[in-house]
């Protein structure tokens, strides 16, 4: 079958999030919108004319948007997305919708007027200017990293492999950030840190690491605390990077903002993945992918 026009796709979007219970990243929608169109393998490869992004991915990506600006579905986390409660009642009550019955009955204009953001039509789109572009690069990122998140939360065969890869990774990461010597000292008895760095490749001070690859539980303040006098206390340092898979309590974060003699670095998981992806930890460039614009 020939690919659906963009503004066809807004409501098997919807009705495929409609038959879920939890939210769900960008890329699982894209398959599951697949699916339902029973589309042919060759249909979801097809690609955009003169780009290498596939059509299906980037149409489905773009509904979303559109989807969103209507308040039929809403971001639960970075590319993650779900139906509202008032996505759920307009399509009970208008199920084979177009792209006016959403203008029409939806705050879809309101909220484009509001953000100021220009309404493209599908002949921009298609043509792929430089904004669109931009656009489907960063969601391609923001895919990646999530992806990314995904594989270092089930690194290793059980807890000390898993800790042992991801501090690994980490000193791997800091290295390639510019930091100097690392030290890699986790494990029983390492001192309140897992390893260590100098400032520069000069070996110039020491900067403490620790790392958590937790799959749901955030940072507290006691491990911070505890964080903080392995540098001060036991280590003598007075600085130090905290990275988690996770992400900080509110507390945690508070006790770093208050640490006044040393000085801590949070790396929360969304960093961390973005992080690796610019740096190349974990990852490897497949493709590089020029715009250009004419200047003669």
């Amino acid at each position: 079958m020939a690919l659906l026009k963009y503004r066809e796709y807004d409501k098997y979007v919807l009705k495929y999030l409609n038959g879920l219970t939890e939210a769900v990243h960008k890329s699982i929608i894209i398959e599951g919108v697949a699916d339902i169109l029973n589309m042919s393998e060759e249909d979801r490869q097809m690609l955009l004319a003169n780009q290498n992004y596939t059509a299906h991915n980037y149409r489905v990506g773009w509904r979303l948007s559109y989807l969103k600006q209507a308040e039929l579905i809403e971001n639960a986390g970075r590319g993650i997305y779900k139906i509202t409660d008032f996505g759920r009642g307009f399509l009970a009550a208008n199920p084979d919708f177009d792209f006016k019955t959403m203008k029409d009955k939806t705050p879809y204009l309101q909220n484009q007027k509001q953000n100021n953001k220009k309404i493209v039509n599908e002949d921009d789109i298609e043509a792929g200017e430089s904004e669109e572009v931009k656009r489907t690069t960063e969601d391609y990122y923001e895919g990646v990293e999530a992806e990314i998140l995904i594989r270092l939360k089930s690194l290793g065969e059980n807890s000390v492999d898993k800790g042992t890869k991801f501090e690994d990774i980490c000193l791997d990461l800091l290295g390639e950030m510019g930091y100097g010597t690392k030290d890699r000292t986790g494990g029983a008895g390492d001192r309140g840190i897992d390893g260590t760095l100098t400032l520069d490749k000069f070996g110039f001070d020491k900067v403490g690491i620790q790392c958590k690859c937790y799959s749901d539980n955030k940072i507290t303040d006691n491990e911070i605390t505890k964080f903080y006098h392995g540098l001060k206390n036991v280590n003598g340092i007075n600085r130090g990077i905290f990275i988690t898979t996770t992400d900080f309590t509110p507390t945690a974060k508070k006790v770093v903002d208050e640490t006044k003699d040393i000085k801590i670095v949070l790396i929360n998981g969304y960093k961390l993945a973005r992080l690796m992806r610019e740096y190349k930890v974990g990852v490897e460039i497949m493709e590089v992918n020029y715009i250009y614009n004419i200047v003669i």
